[in-house]
């Protein structure tokens, strides 16, 4: 689904569906010897409880390394992260640089450069790509690096950088050439506003006792926040519609993807510091390892 309110169009940026405006969707994925998903709940690992399944093949719009044919000229593709819980470390094999447009909730302020990118589980990202130069390319993902040692891409365990598709510019008459240098400034932040302050402690580990989370052949995993488990008949948190408040997001251990339903928040610091320029949009998925701070907005 493209939530679209023309603006794309008054700024002149790719927007011929398949030609040089593409979904990535990103995902990982096991198959057994047949070719059919594999995927187990029986006989999950414990750290797959814990830290999630990372699958051992990475696919793209549900296809194992496909080739887009593109212009030779700015390609927008939007990008989602639609795996369980693999972060994606994205770059190109001839690291071209390349710039963000948009994250989760929409446009920035103006496009970001970067040669890398990482987008984690149901986070999206707006990139522009440039293939003026007619080469042949690769878009890759490398280890993943906030899962430390637990971080895979492949089933070797390999750390290297893998290909998870390949663009080849044809040699059609580019259809966007510029870039604008301003896109959609985002409604402001205003921390002052917020009503209130709540502090959310993301726990993940293994728990000794069942009363504290839910057994698992023998394991039990403590998946939840503030100390609770997920139970969709409780309410924990009542807020007013039409007000703001500041979250403070806490993961230790570990990166987590913040998600929040129906909400959209400002990053305004991550451990203590500024977000990078490509995080200060209006977003509803912030990966926290340590800390963050959130200003979320109930419009």
């Amino acid at each position: 689904i493209f939530v679209d309110d023309g603006s794309d169009a008054r700024l002149g940026l790719p927007r011929t569906y398949g030609i040089d405006d593409l979904p990535i969707i990103l995902q990982s994925r096991s198959f057994d010897s047949d070719g059919s998903i594999e995927y187990d709940t029986d006989t999950l690992s414990s750290l797959d409880i814990v830290y999630g399944a990372r699958e051992e093949t990475v696919i793209v719009n549900g296809a194992i390394l496909p080739v887009a044919k593109v212009p030779p000229g700015l390609v927008r593709l939007r990008l989602l992260n639609g795996a369980n819980a693999q972060n994606f470390e994205l770059r190109f094999n001839d690291q071209r640089t390349f710039h963000v447009i948009a994250s989760d909730a929409g446009f920035l302020s103006a496009p970001v450069a970067v040669t890398a990118l990482t987008i984690s589980a149901a986070e999206r990202f707006e990139i522009v790509v440039d293939f003026a130069d007619r080469k042949a390319v690769a878009l890759e993902t490398g280890p993943d690096k906030e899962m430390g040692i637990f971080g895979r891409v492949a089933a070797d365990g390999s750390a290297d950088y893998v290909s998870v598709m390949r663009f080849e510019p044809t040699t059609a008459t580019p259809m966007v050439r510029e870039l604008p240098k301003r896109l959609i400034e985002p409604v402001a932040a205003y921390p002052a506003s917020a009503v209130r302050r709540r502090q959310f402690i993301v726990n993940s580990g293994i728990c000794t006792t069942r009363s504290q989370a839910t057994a698992h052949e023998g394991m039990v995993a403590l998946i939840g926040i503030n100390g609770k488990t997920h139970d969709m008949a409780r309410i924990d948190v009542e807020t007013e519609l039409g007000t703001t408040e500041i979250w403070e997001i806490v993961s230790i251990g570990m990166a987590h993807p913040f998600h929040i339903h129906g909400a959209s928040f400002r990053i305004l610091s991550i451990n203590g510091g500024p977000p990078p320029a490509h995080l200060t949009g209006w977003k509803d998925v912030a990966l926290v390892e340590d800390k963050a701070e959130l200003f979320v907005a109930f419009n």
